[in-house]
């Protein structure tokens, strides 16, 4: 289920897509880093799909990359089929940020929010689950959380990564992935899916491959962060990654 989504999510890229809906922008102090978070609708798709971007002085560095969860026994995924609730922004000295919640038009109504925040060297957003009785138990298959890169990176970039995965960038001159760590919760890898893009992966728990995480709601995932240097060795001493490790 995971990368069949990634394909629907791909599919902008290659014939077009509907315009993006319900979008919140966020922008560092600075204005020269931007987190545009909104849903799309790819062509020929039956479900939109709660997705993002990140530009670094004007130019995409994150093109347009999907957002969810594979929750056990539920469909569709949770981030796909989703409208925008309400939008909260939030500012600091050192960051901007929001909180936006999207409820899921089904049955169910399913509720899954992101917290983003911005700092003038990067950007770190967590998924936050509110108790809902759909999700009163979570049980989670695997995050299915996309980084597109802008670059074409050819067969450079790994099949399999772990993190943190650093590459160059070709405005900031190194982007990197990172991620906080929660109590019980898996570290996250990266799959490779084509030339541009790479998709979260939580390995199966020994006793039951096919969860990845139990637990119960409300949840707050960790933080997953894209951050930018000159330098590839200052990376993990951005303000983003400073922050959110704490």
């Amino acid at each position: 289920m995971r990368f069949r989504k990634s394909l629907v999510c791909l599919l902008p890229l290659l014939v077009g897509a509907a315009h993006a809906q319900d979008e919140v922008r966020v922008a560092s102090p600075d204005g020269q880093l931007e987190f545009r978070l909104f849903t799309t609708l790819p062509e020929g798709a039956q479900l939109n799909s709660l997705a993002y971007q990140v530009r670094l002085r004007g130019d995409l560095a994150i093109d347009t990359s999907c957002l969810g969860w594979n929750i056990h026994f539920q469909e569709p995924l949770l981030g796909e089929n989703v409208g925008l609730s309400s939008s909260t922004p939030l500012h600091e000295p050192t960051y901007n940020g929001a909180v936006a919640d999207f409820l899921q038009n089904s049955s169910t109504g399913r509720r899954i929010q992101l917290e983003v925040r911005v700092w003038n060297d990067g950007v770190a957003f967590r998924y936050l689950i509110p108790k809902q009785w759909p999700l009163i138990d979570l049980l989670i298959e695997d995050e299915v959380t996309e980084f597109h890169f802008a670059r074409d990176g050819g067969t450079d970039r790994p099949v399999q990564a772990t993190l943190p995965y650093i590459e160059p960038d070709p405005t900031a001159g190194w982007v990197g992935i990172f991620e906080s760590h929660g109590p019980g919760f898996p570290s996250m890898s990266l799959v490779r899916s084509d030339a541009h893009t790479l998709i979260s992966h939580l390995a199966g728990k020994p006793k039951d491959p096919g969860v990845a995480f139990e637990g119960v709601t409300p949840w707050i995932s960790p933080w997953r962060m894209i951050v930018f240097s000159k330098d590839r060795d200052r990376l993990v001493q951005t303000a983003a990654v400073r922050a959110s490790q704490n």
